[in-house]
Order: C-alpha cells, then structure tokens, then sequence
C-alpha cells in the first residue's frame, strides 16, 4: 500500500506541474494582447499493439511453454485503445482513455497432484475397515492447456509532445490506469490425466480401475471461467510522431505497464485443480483459477505402476502472484479535431496559378474606369436565305420584330466573368424566345468577343464562355431548340474582331455580336 501511495503521488506532482504551466502561459497571454492562441488543445488518439508479458506458468515444477501444432505458444497480450487529452499548451497534456486488451498463453504440463480425501475406499474395497479416506493421486501426460483472458483498461495520464522541425517529433506518458479482467478463460486441447487412488492405511495404490475413477483420461476440450481480480497498474509510453497532416498525426512508440496487485482469484473464488462434480465425475479446472499453488505440499507424492512404491512428502508451500507485466509496441493515430487539413501540392499549385492571373489583369486594367463589359446587340438582318432565296414580306416582317425585341435586351458581364447580368423590362428575352420557337426557319449567330486585355487563351476561353452563357440562357431557361442557336467566338487578335466592331471607343468594352440567318 506504500508503494501506491507514493505513486499516486508523485503522478499528483507532476499533473500539477502541468496545471502550473498552463497558468503561466494564461497569464502571459493577458500581459500581452497581441499572442495569438495557435495551439489545438484537443487530442483523439487511437492506438493498437502487441506486448510480451508474463503468466503464472514458468512457476509451476512440470510446466513449461510447450508446442502446440508445431509452435511455440510464449504469452502475449494484444490492446486496443481510445483515448482523449487536453492540452495546456504546446507540450504538455493530461489524458483518460479506454482499452481492451487480450492475454493468453499455452502450456505443456507435466505435473502430478493430490486431492486429499477425496473418496471413501468403502465404496470400491470390501475388505475396508477403516474411516480415513482416500487420496486421489493425478498426472498429467503433455496437457496441453491454453488461457486466454480479457479486460478493460482505463488509464489516467500525464502526456508531453514535442516537434522538433513542425512535422515530426517525440511524445511520451506516464501516469496509472486501471486494469478490470471481465473474461478469463481455461481449455484444453490435447494430453491425458492419469488418476490413481492412494489408500495410506493400506498402503495400497488403486489403478486400472474405471469404475471408480482410477484410469487414464483422454482430454474432452471443455472450458472453463474463474473471475480474477482487478489492479492499479503503472504505465509508460515513449516514441515519435510523425505529421500526416495539420489534423492527423501518426504514433509508433514503445510501451510497458506493471500491475501492482495480485490479480490471481482471492481463496473463497479457487477450486481444486481435479474435483469432483455432483456426479460423481472427475472434472478438471483450470490453473489460473485453482488452488495447486497452496497445495504443492503435497504434490511431491511419487509413485510407479508396478506397486513399487517410493512416497515422499514435502513441505513446499507455494505463496503465488501474478503482478501483470507488459512491454511492447503501440501504433496509431493522433486526431486534433480543431487543426486544419493542409491543402495539397496540386490546390497549392492552382491557387498560386489563380492569384498570379489575377494580379495579372488587376495590373493590366489600372488605366480601366469600369468593371462592367456589355454585350452589345446588334441584331443584322439578312436579305436572303442561306440558300440564296430572296425573303418574303412576310419574312422580313417576322425578322424585324425580332430584332427590335433582340435590340432591346441589355445584358452585362462583370470583369472577366462570364456570368450574364440581365437588364430588360417588356419581357424582350421572352418574345424574342417565343418568336424563335414558333418559326424554326430562324437561327441566331452568337459571336463573343473579348477586349485585348489578358493573355490571349484566356482571353478565348472567356469569350466562348460568354456566348455559351448566352446560349444557355435560351435553350435552358427559355426552351429554344438548340439547333436554332450558332456560335462564334473572336479575341482581338482575330480579324473579325475590327471588321465586326469599328468604334473605338467600344474596344474596352467588347462582349458579343447577335446576328439572324434563315434556312428554310
């Protein structure tokens, strides 16, 4: 109990060390309004591993870690952890979690033991006339025993991470946690029990005798549970981080813990290690739960078969413990719920490509005064058809109506945008929709164009943007066939782009040409 005071106390000290800290830096941040708080002070850490430990079965004379299938089964535990942890500042943290860890272990057994008293030699030797009882003499031939048992850890910790570059670094804790076995399980896979009756009054040694109980027993493989008891165990973990990026880190680091209490069953919780059922049937407990640990007194008792007897007792009382040692390997992951993801090379890339294309033009268009482009409607009627055919009254008729309706519909787009802003009133768009779906004879041209600012792709993306902006804006919202809409577009490279538009002073401010064929 000393021993646990202390260390509770000492993790007490150095968790107040931390809160200490955490203070000082408060503190220093009110001094100074201008510190700014980059620190993500949360943690999710998730993290899985192996460890080697050790078990109650090197203990036992006879027992060893055997083969099983050709293998040898040594101890080992594997672990699951999640856990959370605040940080006060940059290094320092204290953290609760929750695990499950799995132990289990082999053994080859070569033991001999005793139940004392354990039958009445009335019940199989007529020729019995004493009252004391028989002891049941057993020997296990390569019992294969195998014990697995699971718990729930649930640690308290002290934490300290440290990056030495802004990636990569250490981290480490230490603090206590407690161990809850919820499952320990005993089965045995292969080997035979020998079982002979020693009658001390006789001096007699009962064997081959099946009836009664005195044979050589194949194993059945049953099972079987004892509860085992909970513990304070110490822990420490030590290992690098490695950053995945500004929200993940990764973990691979070293690990040991030690139980401070005997987690073995209490003496009202043991059984014998051989006993008998309410049957009357031999049954065999595991030995985790049993109580051949204080009885090994008695479990020097030697024998032979041919009733050449050599008995022998000896006063070797066994005081066992199993204070859980584990040291191994955790891997994992770090979350800070509250950093950013860190934008890849490519964004990286587009975004500086982004930036430098726009102060490219924010340079360019200083001696601009305006931000706005028109789309300029200058709806030119055709004399003829495609064909050559001169037009009717009647469709030179239709076609004026259309341009007028066309000429009347203002349409703007923002500085290298290619998103259409409409200004009408009379529902132009719309009549001129309505024409055009009612005399399929009637194709609009749609030429954009562009001013000589910008590189010059650029500057052609924009315009065919631009025109199919227009396009769309017939066919989707008002229905037009899209076979009654063409397309062209010009940059001021191109020669349509002058022999189109002549004004000067339009030549900042070019957008769009709308002209109307006819194909009957």
């Amino acid at each position: 109990m000393k021993k646990q005071l202390i260390l509770i106390g000492l993790i007490l000290a150095f968790f107040t060390t931390g809160y200490c800290q955490e203070i000082e830096d408060n503190l220093v941040t009110e001094q100074d309004s201008m510190v700014v708080d980059s620190v993500c002070h949360h943690r999710v850490n998730i993290r899985f591993g192996g460890a080697f430990t050790n078990d109650i079965y090197h203990r036992i004379p006879g027992i060893k870690n055997g083969v099983w299938n050709g293998m040898y089964i040594h101890p080992n535990a594997h672990l699951l952890e999640l856990g959370y942890t605040y940080f006060f500042n940059q290094n320092w943290g204290l953290g609760i979690g929750v695990g499950v860890n799995k132990f289990s272990a082999c053994a080859n057994m070569n033991i001999r033991g005793v139940v004392a008293d354990s039958q009445d030699p009335e019940d199989y030797n007529q020729a019995s006339l004493h009252n004391t009882n028989v002891d049941l003499l057993f020997k296990t031939n390569n019992l294969m025993e195998r014990e697995v048992v699971w718990a729930i850890e649930v640690p308290l910790t002290a934490q300290f991470e440290k990056k030495f570059d802004g990636r990569n670094g250490i981290y480490a804790q230490l603090g206590v946690k407690g161990y809850f076995p919820i499952m320990n399980r005993t089965r045995l896979t292969d080997g035979t029990i020998t079982y002979t009756g020693w009658d001390e009054y006789y001096n007699i040694l009962y064997h081959d005798m099946e009836n009664h109980g005195f044979y050589t027993a194949e194993v059945d493989g049953a099972s079987h549970s004892t509860k085992l008891r909970c513990s304070i165990d110490l822990q420490a973990d030590f290992g690098g981080i490695f950053t995945i990026n500004n929200k993940v880190d990764a973990y691979v680091g070293l690990f040991a813990s030690y139980g401070f209490l005997n987690i073995l069953p209490k003496g009202e919780n043991k059984h014998d290690l051989i006993e008998y059922d309410n049957n009357g049937k031999i049954h065999y407990n595991g030995m985790m739960g049993s109580n051949i640990y204080e009885t090994m007194d008695r479990e020097t008792i030697s024998y032979r078969m041919d009733n050449d007897l050599d008995i022998s007792r000896a006063d070797v009382i066994g005081n066992f413990k199993w204070h859980y040692l584990q040291v191994g390997v955790k891997v994992g992951i770090h979350i800070k719920p509250c950093g950013q993801v860190e934008e890849s090379a490519r964004k990286k890339f587009y975004k500086k490509m982004t930036e430098a294309a726009q102060k490219y033009l924010d340079d360019t268009c200083n001696a601009c005064k305006k931000n706005t482009e028109y789309i300029y409607i200058v709806p030119v009627c055709p004399e003829t058809t495609e064909s050559g055919e001169k037009l009717t009254p009647k469709e030179k008729k239709e076609l004026s109506d259309l341009a007028d309706d066309l000429e009347k519909i203002k349409i703007l787009f923002d500085l290298d945008k290619d998103v259409p802003k409409i200004n009408e009133s009379g529902d132009y768009i719309d009549k001129a929709a309505k024409k055009l779906k009612s005399n399929k004879k009637y194709i609009l041209v749609i030429e954009g164009y562009t001013c000589k600012l910008g590189p010059e792709e650029h500057n052609r993306d924009l315009a065919q943007r631009r025109a199919e902006s227009i396009k769309r804006l017939f066919v989707e919202e008002k229905g037009v066939d899209p076979s009654q809409l063409e397309l062209h577009t010009y940059t001021s490279s191109d020669p349509e782009n002058n022999n189109n538009i002549t004004d000067p002073a339009l030549e900042e401010h070019r957008a769009a040409i709308i002209s109307i064929k006819v194909n009957r």
